[in-house]
Parts: structure tokens; C-alpha cells; sequence
């Protein structure tokens, strides 16, 4: 994102906001220093976001004029980054005489827990960085040399900021603004897992959870209503199931999104999922990569639990829980047989989708599942 001061004044490099929920980002890597020159579409700065890594691109060509935020530091959406222009050029710009001391991510999350004013703080890290030892220091009235060997002292707070403010505030906004309803189904899995486990024997390393992607998929191609987005009014019914994973990390959850599942190769299904989740966890995910889903499943069966009420991650209209496989007996014929039974949790955006047809999607599912040869495919 650019903004021109004027005719005569540099061009503003402002960190991107890639998606509603992101807040902050952090300077991860300069590609460019200053007094480089720069074309139009260059890569600039390396910024993580929300467990994702991005670079930012010159808006437009010149000679890099000033960095404004250094390597290590963590700043809202938006901030300008740098300016680029003609070496004669001024370079006054609303942040140009923001400090240019270094602060530890750290360093900031505690000052904003403790209500400590930065510009007060000395910092005793290399180059003068400010470091959480100086901000609990300052805050204490304590040297930071001594702070390493501080008593432990009241319950620790965690600000709601970073990727647990945004899921915070994504979540909060889901719940306020749309009409959920889940509904629950169990649906036997004896025969999907069978065929897991036969993949498996095989040598390849399909899961049950790649099976039941494959098989969301495939069932929302009949049911478009559920594959859809509603966003300003307009529901959006998308030709491509796009599905969004819920991957679970220390401190948060994140969705990156498995494009065209449906006309995917269960083997390809299955490599690009442990990709994407191996990106997210590492931290190396694009934000193309965690954006853009039609519909998300979010799997806690390997945490114990049956069956859960999914919030939908909006603009979507619905979401599927997948709960653990549970054996149980069932009645077959005038015998009893063991059957795996897993429970589905399907929440809906009832402003835009009504309960039977929900129930109609779970119904399709049920069916995939129970003959699921054809998703080996």
C-alpha cells in the first residue's frame, strides 16, 4: 500500500493490512537498505503477520530514502515502513521522526501489559535496543543488570493482542453478526477408516482426516448453498470448493486453504495439507495461503472430544466440527455389529442457509463416507 505526500515529497511504503483481522506485523528482514535503487514490484521487507510471512513490493520506482522500522520490530497495519523516491526528495512524513531505537517484540508486549511509555525507557541491548528487562526495569525502578535475578511476583497477564486478539476479534464479530445454528450428526466411518488403514499398509500417508476433506468436498458440490460467502448482503455461491483446515498452534488457531479441493487427487489432497501445515507451524505460510476458503472443517477428534459447537469464520456460511471415531454397537439385522462412529457438527449462517438443507449436506456426507472407494480416486 502507497500514499504520495504531494508532487514534490516521497512515496510511502505502509505495511499492508492482508486481511480484516490483521492489527500489527513485524519487519522480519530488509532486502533493501538505503540509498538502494528500487523498480516498481521489488520485493522490499519480509513481514510476518498472523503466522504468515510476506514480502512487501515497491509501489513505484526510485532510490530508497529512509527506513522508518527496523528489523525486530512489531508495528499496527499500516504503518510506513520507508520512503521511496529521487535522492533530492524531501522525506518529511508523519512517522520520520519516530525514534529509531530497536524494540523487542517482547519488549513491547510487556510495556503494553505494564502501561510503561516507551520513549521513557533506556534501552541496554545492542545498539541501544530496548529489551523486556529494561521495560520491567523501568517499571519497577529496578536496574535491568538485576532484573534477570527478580523474585517471582503476582499472576502473569497476557494483553489480547496479536494472533490471539485477531482470532479474538474475528470470533466475537462471527458471533454478533450472524444467526448460528449447529447440527449434529453421527455418521458411520467404519468403512472410510478401513480404507485408511488399507492406504496406509500400502505405504502412503493418507489420513482419516484427508479422507474426510476429500469427502466434504466432493458432498458440497451438491449442496452450493453451503459453499458460499455473504458479504455485504450479496451471498456469493462459489463454483470452486475452496476449504479452509483449522491448524491449532501454541498460541492460536490458523486456516490455510486447500484451493479446487474437490477436483484434487486424494494423494495430492493429502501432501498439500501437511504442507500447509508444516508452513503455519514454521511460520513461512504466504497470506494467499491462509485466505480465500468457501468453507472450513476444523478436526478435535485427536483432542478426545465428540462433538462441538464450530464458529464460523466469517464470510463463510458454515463450518463442519469432525469429532473422534467411537466404537459402538449397532444393531444389524438380529445381530450386533461394532461399528466407528464419528460425530459431525455442522454450524450454519441461518440468514443464509435454513436447517434442511444443512441437514441434507450431513445426509450426502453420510453417504460418501459410508461407500467411500470412489474418493481414492
Amino acid at each position: 500500500m502507497m500514499a504520495s505526500l504531494d508532487n514534490h515529497m516521497a512515496t510511502e511504503v505502509r505495511l499492508p493490512q492482508w486481511s480484516m483481522g490483521m492489527d500489527e506485523g513485524q519487519v522480519v528482514m530488509w532486502h533493501k537498505q538505503v540509498g538502494d535503487v528500487v523498480a516498481i514490484d521489488e520485493p522490499l521487507v519480509e513481514i510476518e503477520a498472523e503466522k504468515t510471512t510476506d514480502d512487501v513490493l515497491a509501489p513505484v520506482a526510485g532510490t530508497i530514502l529512509e527506513i522508518l522500522v527496523a528489523e525486530g520490530e512489531t508495528v499496527p497495519a499500516l504503518t510506513v515502513l520507508a520512503l521511496i523516491g529521487e535522492p533530492d526528495e524531501a522525506t518529511t512524513s508523519p512517522t520520520s521522526d519516530r525514534p529509531r531505537v530497536q524494540i523487542t517484540p517482547v519488549a513491547r508486549r510487556t510495556a503494553k501489559e505494564l502501561g510503561v511509555d516507551l520513549a521513557a525507557v533506556t534501552g541496554t541491548g545492542p545498539g541501544g535496543r530496548i529489551t523486556e528487562y529494561d521495560v520491567l526495569g523501568h517499571a519497577t525502578d529496578t536496574p535491568s543488570s538485576a532484573v534477570g535475578e527478580r523474585t517471582p511476583g503476582p499472576a502473569a497477564t497476557v494483553p489480547l493482542t496479536g494472533m490471539r486478539g485477531a482470532i479474538a476479534s474475528r470470533m466475537h464479530d462471527s458471533i454478533q453478526s450472524m444467526a448460528q445454528l449447529t447440527l449434529t450428526r453421527q455418521i458411520d466411518a467404519t468403512e472410510l477408516i478401513a480404507l485408511q488403514q488399507s492406504l496406509k499398509a500400502e505405504g502412503t500417508g493418507v489420513s482419516v482426516t484427508d479422507l474426510v476433506l476429500k469427502a466434504v468436498a466432493v458432498a458440497l458440490t451438491s449442496h452450493p448453498a453451503l459453499n458460499a460467502t455473504l458479504e455485504n448482503d450479496v451471498i456469493t455461491l462459489h463454483p470452486e470448493v475452496h476449504l479452509g483446515v483449522a491448524v491449532a498452534l501454541d498460541d492460536g488457531l490458523i486456516v490455510p486453504v486447500v484451493r479446487d479441493t474437490a477436483a484434487k487427487r486424494l494423494s495430492d489432497l493429502s501432501a498439500e495439507v501437511r504442507d500447509l501445515a508444516e508452513k503455519v507451524r514454521t511460520n513461512s505460510a504466504k497470506p494467499t495461503e491462509v485466505s480465500g476458503s468457501t468453507f472450513t472443517v476444523t478436526n478435535l477428534g485427536a483432542y478426545g472430544i465428540d462433538g462441538f459447537t464450530p464458529i464460523i469464520n466469517p464470510p463463510e456460511v458454515a463450518i463442519l466440527g469432525v469429532g473422534r471415531a467411537v466404537e459402538v454397537p449397532v444393531r444389524d439385522g438380529n445381530e450386533m455389529a461394532w461399528r466407528q462412529m464419528i460425530t459431525f457438527s455442522l454450524t450454519i449462517d441461518h440468514r443464509a442457509v435454513d436447517g434442511a438443507p444443512g441437514a441434507l449436506f450431513l445426509q450426502t456426507l453420510a453417504e460418501i463416507i459410508a461407500d467411500p472407494a470412489a474418493l481414492d480416486d
